[in-house]
């Protein structure tokens, strides 16, 4: 028997599977989803098979399977397929970086299923006497500050990461430590496994440092849904707004507050507007920063930042502020707006709201206006994706492409700027052939496709 395996190391090689000769001795016990050691270039490399029963000529050798070292459950397997899939990367990539496989071989379906989205404000209400509970973080400075906020609440936390290493989680994986109430980094997550006595507490999920650039910047927050639909458990995830490509509800969000004090030039034009500009602020005495590139040209004597987090910016343009089109949200935008303005208001920097039709912030992120919005962001994206279920990747080629064994994933091509514009949209739910998605993404990465998050 020959089967088809990916090494578990931290290289897809394009997507690329490689084919081993089973020993009779592991005939019947190995199969889809077991762990093995393989030689591959003359070095020993644990693999995971994902394809059995290969067909082979006679007259091809190949290095036959070392050993078996465990088998994954089906829940175990269509977890880490989905997430590979989610994310255009291969299995092998992600038990090599952010898997324990001692612990995740361990991983059952349980009985308790929960998962709850929260206000930020709620965390100390939601944390258990009775549970263990998991503070999952994006940063070693947000660890710090999340211990220190449960303390002074007199909410006892027995770990917080200091220092990020996978040593400071080894001992606690290995019960060397007996903790009850801990905080780590969200990429170790994954080391964890899901119980019925745990709580894992996903602490402001609207922070970007929860996407892993190595990664393809898989989102740890994205993942763990993944996984509480799989194995149960119970997770409570807080934001101010959540991302509505990865959940589907705002009933949680009750209020947005705007304290901000904010600068308003309005005009007819854009001319207009940039008069009262230079009428109201001293080029030499303001150092702005915008993500506008028309308001940075026209104001080129205006000495503006390249970042919007530099030490010395004391202002903050936005340009004709929007976050929905056609009165459907876009919540990724709302998120990255309300991120900014709480940026600017805790460094004391001046926001000034440049826009050629009269508008107030408050207005346009009031709760009520916010829900009617959303409501048709959720509905787009059941139809069309992408959401939790529907994933969409898109990429461009200079000369059409033509692959028949993939007409059911790609749509297109849209011409655009003289090139061909394709979407793949991988329907998580249809049991996709995770053999063939792997061989989609191999004859597409000379493109290298971007996944698509707003809709």
């Amino acid at each position: 028997m020959y089967i088809n395996v990916e090494l578990i190391y931290n290289n897809t090689y394009n997507f690329v599977q490689f084919t081993y000769k089973v020993p009779k001795k592991f005939i019947n016990k190995i199969d889809i989803g077991s762990i093995i050691e393989i030689i591959f270039r003359n070095k020993k490399y644990n693999a995971v098979v994902v394809e059995i029963n290969v067909k082979l000529s006679n007259n091809i050798r190949t290095n036959e399977v070392k050993k078996l070292l465990c088998n994954l459950s089906k829940e175990q397997f269509d977890y880490i397929k989905i997430v590979a899939i989610s994310n255009y990367l291969n299995i092998g990539m992600l038990l090599y970086n952010i898997f324990n496989l001692t612990t995740f071989i361990t991983q059952e379906k349980i009985n308790d299923k929960k998962y709850k989205l929260m206000e930020l404000e709620t965390l100390n209400d939601n944390v258990s006497d009775n549970h263990k509970n998991i503070f999952i973080v994006s940063s070693l400075e947000q660890c710090m500050k999340l211990n220190n906020k449960l303390s002074e609440e007199n909410i006892q936390i027995d770990f917080f990461q200091k220092t990020g290493g996978r040593n400071e989680i080894e001992k606690i994986l290995s019960n060397k430590l007996k903790v009850k109430n801990i905080i780590i980094l969200s990429n170790n997550f994954n080391y964890f496994e899901v119980e019925d006595e745990t709580i894992f507490h996903f602490y402001d999920t609207n922070n970007k440092a929860f996407n892993l650039p190595k990664l393809n910047s898989m989102n740890i927050v994205e993942l763990a849904v993944y996984k509480n639909m799989t194995f149960g458990g119970n997770f409570i995830f807080y934001n101010k707004f959540p991302a509505l490509d990865v959940f589907n509800s705002i009933k949680h969000v009750n209020k947005i507050d705007i304290n901000n004090k904010i600068t308003y030039l309005y005009g007819n034009n854009l001319e207009e507007c940039i008069n009262m500009f230079r009428t109201k602020f001293d080029s030499s005495l303001t150092k702005p920063f915008t993500f506008s590139d028309i308001v940075k040209n026209i104001l080129s004597d205006f000495n503006f930042s390249n970042h919007f987090d530099e030490k010395d910016n004391n202002m903050f343009i936005l340009f004709n502020p929007k976050i929905s089109t056609n009165r459907t949200l876009n919540s990724l935008r709302l998120i990255s707006l309300l991120k900014q303005l709480e940026f600017c208001k805790k460094n004391d920097i001046e926001v000034t709201i440049i826009s050629t039709k009269e508008q107030n912030i408050n207005d346009l992120l009031s709760i009520n206006n916010i829900k009617k919005l959303a409501r048709k962001e959720i509905q787009e994206r059941i139809d069309y994706g992408p959401n939790i279920n529907t994933k969409v990747f898109s990429f461009a080629t200079k000369d059409e492409y033509i692959n028949e064994n993939f007409n059911d994933y790609i749509l297109g091509p849209k011409n655009s700027n003289d090139l061909f514009e394709y979407e793949i949209r991988l329907i998580l739910s249809n049991n996709l052939n995770y053999n063939k998605i792997m061989s989609l993404f191999s004859d597409v990465s000379k493109f290298e496709p971007i996944k698509i998050r707003n809709i």
